[in-house]
């Protein structure tokens, strides 16, 4: 045969097996995105760790979501392995609450959560990220970057999320502006299909099965701010009532505040306050604020700061740097 003719065909085999290669790796993507857009439930347990004034938080979370009779229930639990302290954050028929079971406390809050910030260890703000951004087809599966913001963390600028061929999530990077990983998430298994009714997301069920898993905070108060904002602490005292125990800081300078930590009795009834303010919602936690007063729960502890001197994103510096370190 004419080496002329076999060339041309060489040509037209290697187009027609580049055009059916990008139309099956296309048809591919977009019915792996039909099937995860339809899904009902989920459950994914992932290891998280974050960077909060050069100290490495680590948590295991637990998501889960489940769609019954159209409307959309959302689970999280954050465990500080540290601590040993677990925080759940549900979201049901009554409205948003924050479950803290080792101080038998739950806040409740007419809120928009997990809807109204994106959030690392919630599968359909990935899902949304891929869909925003532009995607890299790797070996195994995709890899998204581009910019990204979460709602009171300033420093969070971009994010890099890797899903595998069925877009099942790997792996969340978190950055800010000079390229600091400020969140590394790792997808340890995510699963479908899952057998999750309106019980699993009821408040009382949660704190019923969670109570006794977890000791209670109180060994390791008091924590100290490592933001301090230029003042320094003048005194601190305990104080003990009605089975309550109040570590009381009072911190000095061109910005006074006083903290009060708190740790209740696990022999007490559960305690259900319905907050009136906003919640601010945190990736690890939660904060809420009233006049001069913000509190802040995390990884078990409640913190309440008073200020007449420190600006809302000035108190949750302050408070989102609590460690056990002692600042004195």
């Amino acid at each position: 045969m004419n080496k002329k003719y076999i060339a041309i065909i060489v040509a037209v085999v290697v187009v027609i097996g580049g055009i059916c290669f990008f139309k099956l790796k296309t048809t591919s993507l977009k019915q792996a995105l039909k099937t995860v857009e339809k899904y009902t439930n989920y459950e994914m347990v992932c290891h998280m760790e974050m960077l909060e004034n050069d100290e490495l938080k680590s948590y295991q979370v637990t998501s889960s979501y489940a769609s019954i009779n159209e409307k959309d229930y959302y689970k999280v639990e954050l465990y500080d392995k540290s601590l040993n302290q677990s925080q759940v954050i549900v979201r049901n028929d009554k409205g948003v609450f924050v479950l803290t079971p080792s101080l038998n406390q739950a806040f409740q809050f007419q809120s928009e959560w997990p809807n109204n910030s994106p959030k690392p260890y919630i599968y359909q703000s990935l899902l949304s990220f891929f869909k925003d951004n532009k995607h890299e087809k790797v070996k195994d599966g995709y890899i998204v970057n581009g910019k990204m913001s979460y709602e009171n963390d300033e420093r969070i600028q971009s994010q890099e999320v890797k899903f595998n061929k069925d877009l099942d999530p790997m792996y969340v990077h978190v950055y800010d502006g000079d390229g600091t990983e400020v969140i590394k998430l790792k997808v340890d298994s995510f699963k479908t299909n899952q057998k999750l009714n309106k019980n699993a997301f009821s408040q009382e069920t949660i704190m019923k099965e969670s109570k006794t898993q977890y000791k209670s905070a109180a060994a390791s108060l008091p924590l100290y701010p490592v933001a301090l904002m230029g003042s320094t602490l003048e005194h601190e005292k305990v104080a003990t009532i009605d089975d309550t125990t109040n570590h009381i800081l009072k911190f000095t300078g061109d910005k006074s505040f006083t903290i009060i930590e708190s740790s209740v009795s696990s022999n007490n009834p559960i305690n259900v306050v319905k907050v009136e303010g906003e919640m601010i919602d945190l990736v690890d936690g939660f904060a809420y604020q009233q006049d001069n007063q913000m509190t802040y729960v995390s990884s078990g502890v409640v913190c309440s700061l008073y200020s007449n001197d420190l600006t809302k994103e000035e108190m949750l510096s302050v408070l989102s740097s609590m460690q056990a370190a002692n600042v004195k």
